[in-house]
Order: structure tokens, then C-alpha cells, then sequence
């Protein structure tokens, strides 16, 4: 892929650095196992899975925010209606 084309991703991500995390987690999937979900045009799987980023077929999801740590008392910090 050019240059222009890895940028036109990045912004489409959210930058380099989401891009990069992006292609990583994916990667980190492939090797684990799971196919990729566009027919390569090649053997190398990054081109792979920057096609399937470039096609909308994955993307980033934001991360949920931390539960919140219980309090001092070792109360649950779910409560029930009692």
C-alpha cells in the first residue's frame, strides 16, 4: 500500500497510533486462529488486514470505562433494592 493510502486509513481511524493498535489487535486474532475476512490479494496477511480496514469491515471499538474499586468497607459496589 502508498503512503497516501495509510494516511487516508489513519484519519479514517482516528490516527496512526489507533491504526497501528488496530492492525495489531487484528493481527494478534489471525495468529490465533481466526481468517481473514477478505480474500487476500497476496500472502501477506498485513495487506490483508489493512484491506479489511480500508473496506469497513473492522474497525476500533472504544474502550468501556473501569468498574469503579469497592469502598474502604468491603461494601459491593452493586447494590440491590431491598
Amino acid at each position: 500500500m502508498d503512503e497516501a493510502t495509510i494516511d487516508r486509513l489513519a484519519r479514517r481511524v482516528g490516527g496512526r497510533f489507533k491504526l497501528a493498535t488496530l492492525v495489531m489487535k487484528r493481527l494478534v486474532e489471525i495468529n490465533r486462529g481466526s481468517q481473514l475476512l477478505v480474500e487476500p490479494d497476496t500472502d501477506n496477511t498485513l495487506y490483508g488486514v489493512l484491506k479489511e480496514i480500508d473496506l469497513d469491515i473492522i474497525r476500533l471499538m472504544p474502550r468501556l470505562p473501569a468498574p469503579e474499586e469497592a469502598p474502604e468497607g468491603g461494601e459491593p459496589v452493586v447494590q440491590t433494592e431491598e
